[in-house]
């Protein structure tokens, strides 16, 4: 693409001493595309002082002082060539002009210089500043060194998150109603894992499976604010030239160290590097445009417009989804002197609002908790973002002399501004945090409907943190086995006394399904994820866990259904199968209650009482057959009563069997150890 217009620029005019004639340059444009000769030739005029008059056949020597350019003759100048090949010497013509045609060469400023000496030898020079443009390659690179940085982002955000999950994941839980330390924990939660995105996220999927109230998470997402202003100041070291050694030393590092957490360093090391490598791409692109008159117009009314500013930053932000990423672009342009202070406060004002678009995205499928906590995210944004504003207004005002104040690099002034403004509205906002929270119960009312608590309560959201992630799932089978070993439990009073309603009893068994099927659907989604190789192996231990869980529930079922083979209370019948049906239940329920226990707090001493049950339950299941054989070889008659009990006894350690198979994995650590549980 080519520019076609042209302007008129102030020259730079030097005689030593007294002269007769007048050097001016004619108006030229001050760029033109790379690699292609620009479209108009560039000219001078030599006049006479005293009245204006042309100068004629008067030798200027034009030369290329800076860049890569080629002068080439234009047509109908008398031209020679000098000794150099990027000189070359005109004559004036009648009306006293000289001039040559220019070839760029690559992207970036190119100087032009016309020299002419009088009879006495003093010296005219003209200069032409031109700026040679790829539109192709600035696009290119300008897109490229953003995914770049995005990459280098996300493989720091992941890694990180890898390496400090279980930190992060005992911070957020240890959370109270106390605001301040909501802002703490979400400051150093964002500051460690380097997402405000991802804390965002977090909180927003805490608050839907209903770990967090939405006043706690308001905390949180203010302290993220402050957190991910870290990125801004690690890029405004000026450490870009490290970002070569910094990718080679980590992916030595995270390629060749047996160390899993080592490898993980590694990853965040060389996403550094990715991250200051994009940085140092767009700034290389644009620095050159800093050079051309228009494109410093352009930026300079665009940045000049606070309206036009605040959107444009929103816009590319919700593009990208990464306030950093926009915040460094816009480091970038302040460092190349395209845009001035107050115009990079403006975008980095719109930034901040553009950033509330992924906790609003990771909010769709959740509750109506999930979105009222996006929401206060957004106002918490757009409210800071207006009134700080308003206080920029002035180029002179006490915030941008503030700014200013903090250092003399514009990268660097823009890094503080991001600060400045979350910090200052961090502060502001920590008494209104339950205003906050009741405003965006106002804009997003609560229905009846889904104030009741789900069985299930998983967010996707959370996929992307796969600590998290599998903790929630923890969570869950807990509850599930809650739901299982109170069914089972009831299912066999029904059997020895017909207390309880068989229909709800099977209901709950059905429930129990359900969960299986949510649970594992869930499960199954997290292969998927960059999982640790601890990880890994948990992973077929968390879906054999629900399996037997979901067993467990099964043999319910077949109780209810052997109730149909006996009358009355079977435990005011006398003999060896009652007493040992009496016995198998204790058990039962003693044994649900510990893998209860077991799976909720992860005890190992319940996990251990757990398989000394099961020992019980087989003794008693034994002794049980050896008896009813006993009385059949007697008495010569299958008394049908006496095998209901039977099956139910044998029900019992059946059920029994997969919470043992449950508490060997807890014991074993959660981890796969390539053999089914129990084998």
């Amino acid at each position: 693409m080519r520019f076609c217009f042209t302007v008129l620029v102030l020259i730079s005019f030097t005689a030593l001493g007294q002269s007769e004639f007048n050097l001016v340059s004619m108006p030229y444009a001050d760029y033109g595309s790379a690699e292609k000769e620009m479209d108009n030739p560039i000219a001078v005029e030599l006049t006479y002082a005293s009245n204006g008059a042309p100068i004629a056949n008067y030798e200027v020597h034009f030369s290329v002082t800076g860049g890569e350019a080629a002068l080439l003759p234009s047509e109908g100048y008398y031209t020679i060539e000098e000794h150099s090949s990027e000189g070359l010497v005109v004559q004036t013509d009648e009306n006293g002009i000289a001039r040559v045609n220019v070839e760029l060469g690559k992207m970036g400023e190119v100087d032009v210089s016309a020299v002419l000496f009088d009879d006495d030898g003093h010296q005219f020079i003209s200069t032409f500043d031109i700026v040679s443009l790829d539109i192709r390659a600035i696009v290119f690179q300008i897109f490229g060194g953003l995914a770049v940085f995005l990459l280098g982002m996300q493989m720091m955000s992941a890694n990180l998150q890898q390496v400090a999950g279980n930190r992060m994941k005992s911070i957020l839980r240890t959370l109270t109603s106390n605001r301040l330390m909501g802002v703490i924990a979400g400051a150093f939660v964002t500051a460690i894992i380097q997402s405000s995105s991802a804390t965002t996220v977090i909180t927003v999927s805490f608050v839907n499976t209903a770990l967090m109230t939405l006043q706690q998470a308001v905390g949180v997402i203010l302290g993220a604010n402050i957190g991910t202003t870290i990125t801004g100041q690690l890029i405004a070291f000026k450490v870009t030239k490290f970002a070569f050694p910094m990718i080679t030393i980590g992916f030595a590092i995270a390629s060749f160290s047996k160390n899993y957490k080592r490898q993980m360093w590694g990853k965040v090391l060389m996403g550094l590097g990715l991250l200051f490598l994009g940085m140092t791409t767009m700034s290389g692109v644009l620095k050159p445009l800093q050079g051309s008159a228009p494109v410093r117009e352009f930026f300079t009314q665009f940045s000049a417009s606070p309206l036009l500013a605040i959107f444009a930053g929103t816009l590319v932000t919700l593009f990208v989804q990464s306030s950093s990423a926009t915040v460094g672009l816009t480091m970038t342009l302040a460092g190349s002197g395209l845009i001035g202070l107050q115009g990079a406060f403006f975008l980095v004002l719109g930034d901040n609002i553009g950033t509330t678009i992924t906790a609003q995205l990771a909010a769709l499928g959740g509750n109506r908790a999930a979105k009222q906590t996006a929401m206060a995210h957004t106002l918490i944004k757009v409210i800071g973002a207006i009134y700080f504003a308003v206080l920029i207004m002035d180029s002179n005002g006490f915030f941008m002399n503030i700014v200013r104040r903090t250092s003399s690099d514009p990268i660097r002034q823009v890094a503080n501004a991001h600060t400045i403004f979350n910090v200052v509205n961090c502060i502001l906002f920590i008494p209104f945090v339950p205003a906050i929270a009741r405003l965006s119960k106002f804009i997003i009312p609560s229905s009846k409907d889904e104030e009741e608590v789900p069985d299930v309560l998983l967010d996707n959201n959370l996929l992307a943190s796969p600590v998290l992630a599998l903790d929630s799932l923890d969570r869950e089978i807990a509850k599930m086995a809650v739901v299982s070993g109170t069914g089972v439990c009831r299912a066999a009073e029904h059997f020895l006394t017909g207390k309880h309603n068989p229909k709800a009893i099977l209901a709950m068994e059905d429930r129990v399904d359900d969960m299986q099927r949510d649970l594992t659907i869930y499960a199954s989604k997290l292969f998927k994820e960059n999982l640790s190789y601890e990880q890994t192996l948990r992973l077929p231990v968390v879906l054999h866990t629900i399996n037997d869980i979901e067993r467990v529930s099964d043999h319910a079922v077949n109780m209810v259904e052997a109730r149909n083979r006996v009358s009355g209370k079977v435990l005011d019948s006398e003999g060896p199968l009652t007493e040992a049906a009496g016995q198998a239940f204790e058990v039962l329920r003693e044994m649900t209650e510990q893998v209860t226990s077991a799976l909720e707090t992860h005890n190992l001493k319940s996990a251990q009482k757990v398989l000394v049950l099961e020992g019980r339950m087989n003794w008693i299941e034994e002794e049980a057959r050896n008896n009813y054989s006993r009385s059949l070889a007697t008495y010569g008659i299958a008394n049908m009563s006496g095998l209901a009990i039977l099956d139910f006894i044998d029900y019992c350690e059946r059920a029994g069997d997969h919470m043992k198979n449950i508490a060997q994995s807890i014991l074993g650590g959660g981890i796969w150890h390539g053999q089914e549980p129990g084998e």
